[in-house]
C-alpha cells in the first residue's frame, strides 16, 4: 500500500472518525476535480493489529 501525501492520510483519518461516530463503515459521493466528475467511495475494513506491518506503506515511496 502506498500513501500519496500526509494531507490525504490526515483527511482520511478525519473521515474515518466521522464515519465511525455515525456508526457507518462506508461512504459514496460524487466529486468534481480538475473539471471532471468522479464517483468516490470509502469503505472501512478493520484489520488485526498483529497484521498492521502488512498494511504500512513502503517508506521509500512515502518520502516523495
Amino acid at each position: 500500500m502506498r500513501f500519496i501525501s500526509d494531507a490525504i492520510e490526515m483527511a482520511l483519518t478525519r473521515l474515518t472518525k466521522q464515519l465511525l461516530d455515525h456508526n457507518a463503515h462506508s461512504a459514496t459521493s460524487l466529486v468534481c476535480a480538475q473539471g471532471e466528475f468522479y464517483r468516490a467511495e470509502v469503505r472501512l475494513e478493520r484489520i488485526d493489529p498483529a497484521d498492521i506491518a502488512h498494511h504500512l506503506p513502503d517508506e521509500t515511496v512515502h518520502a516523495q
